[in-house]
């Protein structure tokens, strides 16, 4: 008995000791020892406090908060039953299409093409369930350059079924669909479904069709600075485009080897050598997409039997592909294809009235 009251003695001996190294008057001097433990109790009970003295406003401001998000559940299940009747068919095309895309273009495409767009459009692609969170809160919060709440998913689903109206509404369809679209294919699949419908500029859709354009060689011959200079341009293609401006090309390619870098997708050294390397631009002009074929076609035609009076349209024509004046010749292009649309709707197309009308713009380029 006496032993065991030396043991009680010694632990309390040892007890007073660690108490007086920890001391909370010292440590803690807004809690005393006589309200310390009576102040962690008032923070655990405070739960429980507030569950039965409630302030009756507070379940009349939940109630109406509960009532606007039934109406909020409502409105999107009328709006998917409207747009659900013609969707089948439009879904099982872009599966289709993303299963072709899959096979022809992901066994060639090289990885650092995949980690470019990844890192630079949606760098939680591969975490995130179709509709990011993170990014959404990024871009409402703080206003970020480093990227929009769209995920790759949405820019899928948006450019396949969707128009381009900025508005809430559009916004709530394009989450719903792009969560059902996650739930229907595989990550690779929507990948690759994006690069292939995508626009890349000048007429071109499509990464293997912008590989041709911009470097004339296939996407699985593309080196690391090519495949960052493809993903910089995605965001604005016509604005970010090498040929219109190099040096602008290079400062936005740059920036992507950065977010590789910054991601954990790329090391150091591999994203000073890319950046150092000198890339070779497609030199040979491009297959002439959409209606350049016909204004070049026409500038022949014109300038063998006019060549006196118009050697001007000749020379300005015959620097089609000069890509400091294309974005003339494309202005050209969208405002003959609004004009032809509107003869179809009367009529016939005058291929006299066509060229004059078409000899009309160009003068005054």
């Amino acid at each position: 008995m006496a032993e065991h009251n030396n043991q009680i003695l010694t632990v309390n001996v040892r007890s007073v000791r660690a108490f007086k190294k920890i001391n909370p008057l010292i440590h803690f001097p807004k809690i005393s020892l006589y309200n310390h433990h009576s102040h962690f109790q008032l923070c655990f009970s405070q739960s429980s406090y507030n569950s039965t003295h409630q302030n009756p406003h507070s379940f009349v401001t939940k109630g109406f908060i509960l009532i606007i998000f039934s109406f909020a559940l409502l409105s999107l299940r009328i709006i998917s039953t409207i747009l659900l009747p013609e969707f089948p068919q439009r879904w099982s095309r872009l599966i289709a299409f993303s299963k072709q895309a899959e096979s022809e273009l992901m066994s060639s495409c090289p990885q650092h093409l995949i980690r470019a767009v990844v890192a630079y459009e949606d760098r939680r692609f591969f975490r995130h369930f179709g509709v990011d969170p993170v990014g959404i809160a990024r871009a409402v919060l703080s206003l970020s350059s480093r990227g929009g709440g769209s995920t790759i998913t949405q820019q899928l689903v948006k450019i396949s079924f969707l128009k381009n109206d900025r508005t809430f509404l559009r916004k709530i369809v394009e989450m719903i669909l792009a969560l059902a679209l996650e739930g229907t294919i595989s990550k690779m699949e929507i990948l690759s479904a994006y690069l292939c419908k995508i626009y890349w500029g000048h007429g071109i859709c499509g990464i293997q069709s912008a590989s041709k354009l911009y470097f004339g060689k296939h996407i699985s011959l593309l080196s690391l600075g090519e495949c960052a200079m493809l993903a910089a341009m995605i965001p604005a293609p016509e604005l970010r485009s090498p040929f219109r401006d190099s040096s602008r090309g290079k400062t936005f390619q740059a920036r992507v080897l950065k977010r590789m870098v910054e991601f954990g997708f790329l090391d150091v050294e591999m994203a000073s050598i890319a950046v150092k390397q000198h890339l070779r631009f497609n030199s040979g002009s491009p297959d002439h997409p959409d209606g350049s074929l016909v204004i070049s076609s026409f500038s022949k035609e014109h300038s063998s039997t006019n060549t006196k009076c118009d050697g001007d349209l000749f020379s300005t024509i015959k620097r089609v592909w000069d890509w400091e004046t294309e974005s003339k010749i494309w202005e050209v292009k969208e405002d003959m294809d609004s004009w032809a649309n509107g003869v179809k709707r009367l009529g016939s197309i005058d291929d006299s009235k066509f060229k004059s009308k078409l000899l009309f713009i160009i003068r005054w380029m």
